[in-house]
């Protein structure tokens, strides 16, 4: 299996996070077709039999019968659509969950370098008042952060703790905003309240496909999942798309 996260070698270095990006964007498009090609032939299951031979709807003039045409009600070919979203939602997404917790289940497998990094350096789209906000309206994962990390008062600052990382986040994220935050208990590169720490820390990584610092030791899991964890996204992304074209 190809290792779509793999560091190759230029002058005797590790190549940057930036070549890690590209890896991941350059093997997404194949990825991406061959997802396409696994849900075609599954939705075929489903595919009815020339059935326009016995329809009793006159005249409906469709001519390009595929999976993405309006078709008339009672249409044979629209119940076929229809067994397909029921399919997606509900059957093949299970399938697609069971995957997505084989793949998290792989990360027990690897440990913590304690490099510290995803604790001198986390990022939100949400200034520190906006996840107080979402905290208060019951959202878990805002609630989290904020227990955990402060904002940096300062860009350079935030640039200071992981300039690499730093200058990566700012180049995907374009011209919108994020803002850098730090965790306040990080003693020694060891936080000194490790047990009472919180799930978004004991979870850490939550994504497969995040891009992780180069010092983090949970690369070498995201190595391993990367090919199944860009199929699987794929597969959710295009049955996101089947759905808001068959509903």
């Amino acid at each position: 299996m190809d290792n779509f996260f793999e560091t190759k070698k230029i002058n005797n270095e590790d190549t940057s996070l930036h070549t890690q990006f590209n890896n991941l964007k350059d093997n997404y498009e194949a990825i991406f077709v061959e997802a396409a090609e696994s849900i075609r032939k599954e939705i075929n299951q489903f595919k009815p039999e020339y059935p326009c031979k016995d329809c009793k709807i006159k005249d409906c003039n469709i001519e390009k019968k595929d999976v993405f045409t309006m078709y008339p009600a009672n249409c044979e070919y629209r119940n076929w659509q229809l067994k397909i979203l029921t399919y997606l939602s509900g059957d093949y997404r299970q399938k697609l969950k069971l995957i997505y917790k084989k793949i998290m289940d792989k990360k027990s497998e690897y440990s913590c370098s304690k490099c510290a990094a995803c604790c001198k350096l986390a990022v939100s789209e949400y200034s520190y008042a906006q996840l107080k906000q979402r905290a208060m309206k019951g959202d878990k994962f805002s609630s989290d952060f904020v227990s955990v990390f402060v904002p940096y008062e300062s860009e350079e600052e935030a640039r200071k703790a992981n300039p690499e990382y730093f200058k990566l986040l700012n180049e995907l994220v374009e011209d919108e905003k994020i803002y850098y935050y730090y965790c306040p208990k990080l003693k020694d590169n060891l936080c000194s309240e490790y047990e009472k720490r919180p799930d978004i820390c004991k979870e850490f990584p939550h994504n497969p496909l995040k891009l992780l610092p180069s010092s983090c030791s949970y690369n070498a899991w995201k190595n391993e999942i990367a090919h199944e964890a860009m199929l699987l996204k794929a597969k959710v992304d295009i049955i996101d798309f089947y759905k808001e074209k068959l509903q």
